[in-house]
């Protein structure tokens, strides 16, 4: 696709043992780029990716219908015409729970 360098760490299924909706990909992808996890932003279109973004302390954006994503801090039916500052809007309504890590 010619973004590689866009793209500062790659981390998928393979990086972890624990598959969603345990928290531990998104906790690795924030590892890998040296960021708290309450200071990261998952856009999920699954109910189990949204499960495993508010159990790693993250913000949480849904896509798709509510009664899939719909425990999301934020549920839209696509990423079509959002821009960063309207979202970050949105998100700062909510407050962020940290939840506890299950290990």
């Amino acid at each position: 696709m010619g973004i590689a360098d866009r793209v500062d760490t790659i981390s998928d299924g393979y990086s972890v043992t624990r598959s969603k909706p345990a928290p531990d990909l998104f906790l690795h992808a924030a590892a890998q780029l040296g960021l708290a996890p309450e200071h990261c932003v998952v856009v999920e279109d699954a109910g189990s990716g949204v499960e495993a973004a508010l159990a790693a302390g993250m913000w949480a954006v849904g896509l798709g219908p509510f009664e899939r994503v719909g425990a999301a801090h934020v549920v839209l039916p696509s990423l079509e015409g959002v821009h960063w500052a309207n979202l970050q809007a949105k998100l700062s309504e909510h407050k962020l729970t940290p939840q506890p890590q299950a290990r």
